[in-house]
C-alpha cells in the first residue's frame, strides 16, 4: 500500500512541476511580445544584452538594376569571399525575392559593418544599401536562472 501512495507522490510531485513549467512558458509566451521590444531599449532598461552578432539586410536601390550591377558582381563577391575568410561574415544568403542578401556578421558595431560592406563594389556605387540590425542573447531566459522558491 505505501508504494502506491508513494508512486501517486512521485507523479503529483511531477504533475505540479510540468504544471508550473506550463505556467512558465504561458507567462514568457504573454509577455513575449512586451519582452521583445524590451530588448532594443535603451541600457537603463534593466535587460541590457550585449550585441554578440549583427545581421545585415541589403536591398538593391532605384540604381541596382542588373545592367548595373552584373559588371561589379565578380569583384562584390571576392569582396563577400574576403569578409568571410577574415570572419566578419559568418554565413551569408541571398534572399528569395532576389531584391538583396543578407549577411550574419561576427561583428558587435553597427558603424564597423556599415564601413565594411559600404567599401563593396555595390555600395560604392550606390546600389545597394544595408540594414544593420544589433543582436543578442534572449534576456527573458533569465527568468529560467531564478532559484526555485521553497
Amino acid at each position: 500500500m505505501s508504494r502506491v501512495l508513494d508512486k501517486l507522490g512521485m507523479r503529483a510531485t511531477r504533475l505540479t512541476k510540468l504544471a508550473c513549467f506550463g505556467a512558465l512558458i504561458a507567462v514568457l509566451a504573454a509577455i513575449g511580445p512586451a519582452i521583445s521590444f524590451a530588448q532594443s531599449a535603451p541600457p537603463s532598461s534593466g535587460l541590457d544584452v550585449p550585441t554578440t552578432k549583427l545581421l545585415a539586410i541589403g536591398t538593391f536601390t532605384a540604381k541596382g538594376t542588373p545592367d548595373q550591377w552584373k559588371p561589379l558582381l565578380p569583384a562584390e563577391v571576392r569582396d563577400t569571399v574576403r569578409l568571410y575568410l577574415a570572419g566578419k561574415i559568418d554565413q551569408w544568403y541571398l534572399k528569395q525575392d532576389q531584391s538583396g542578401v543578407v549577411f550574419m556578421m561576427n561583428a558587435t558595431d553597427p558603424k564597423e559593418a556599415r564601413e565594411l560592406l559600404g567599401r563593396f563594389p555595390f555600395g560604392q556605387a550606390g546600389l545597394m544599401e544595408f540594414e544593420i540590425i544589433p543582436l543578442g542573447p534572449i534576456a527573458p531566459l533569465r527568468v529560467l536562472l531564478a532559484d526555485p522558491p521553497k
